[in-house]
């Protein structure tokens, strides 16, 4: 798939819905500004299931309800002359423990750093969930129009959590060796690329940069898999959230 330039705009959480998690006429409005010109528009992190919520006013797509909101923009990101990126991120236990019916979950039952609620250590079936939401939001991101899936393996997120030995200290096949921590990620991407017929591009944190965060030997090692597997694209990043409010920059980031 070709783009008409190189410029490609990553998620930002918006917080523009009304608490619904739909698209409404100011995303619209936004998009079009910022779709005009450059190659590809990723949307804000799409939500998988009400439950994992990082903002009260946070786009999902989480049930087909969602997909002709999210069909509405991606017509307008295409009349532009841009491609539409879907991100998909599980929060695990980043999940926002302020807004009810959320629910935590990760590779062990550490709370973030700064603070959060303390997850559930995921079990097999807790994994087999994750997976068909993952599939499902993938699915329902190619009807609504999008010419890519994003998989959000990065910034301590969930399958980052499975990733960082500063999270992950399982005993069992998810834990310990890289190929053990990256088992339950990559099964998540193999699950995708399965279900759903659209490029995948996958977002890591190349270094966390944290103590016994995820460093890059094991990020090139990861991306030398994903390609194997694949994927169309890596996008690289860094930092974990965990140890960085959201609502401030990241620090690596600054100049």
């Amino acid at each position: 798939m070709n783009l008409r330039n190189s410029f490609i705009m990553a998620p930002v959480k918006l917080g523009y819905s009304d608490g619904s998690g739909t698209i409404n006429d100011r995303h619209l409005r936004y998009y079009h500004e910022r779709s005009k010109y450059i190659g590809a528009i990723t949307p804000e992190p799409l939500y998988l299931d009400a439950g994992l919520r990082e903002i009260p006013t946070q786009v999902g797509i989480d049930s087909n309800a969602k997909i002709s909101g999210l069909q509405h923009l991606t017509d307008l990101i295409h009349r532009n002359g841009a491609k539409a990126i879907a991100h998909l991120s599980h929060p695990g236990r980043m999940a926002n423990p302020k807004l009810p019916g959320n629910y935590h979950l990760s590779a062990s039952d550490r709370p973030c750093e700064n603070g959060g609620a303390r997850p559930k250590r995921m079990d097999e079936n807790d994994m087999q969930t994750v997976r068909n939401l993952f599939v499902a939001a993938a699915q329902r991101a190619q009807k609504s129009g999008f010419d890519f899936i994003e998989l959000q393996f990065g910034h301590g997120y969930l399958l980052a959590q499975f990733l960082s030995p500063a999270v992950n200290d399982r005993n069992d096949v998810y834990g310990g060796s890289f190929e053990n921590r990256s088992r339950f990620p990559l099964s998540v991407f193999d699950a995708v690329k399965e279900e759903v017929n659209l490029p995948i591009i996958v977002r890591v944190s190349g270094e966390e940069m944290t103590p016994q965060g995820i460093k890059i030997n094991e990020t090139i090692e990861l991306i030398k898999i994903l390609q194997e597997k694949g994927a169309a694209a890596v996008h690289v990043s860094a930092g974990t959230v965990c140890s960085t409010p959201p609502w401030f920059f990241q620090h690596m980031f600054v100049p």
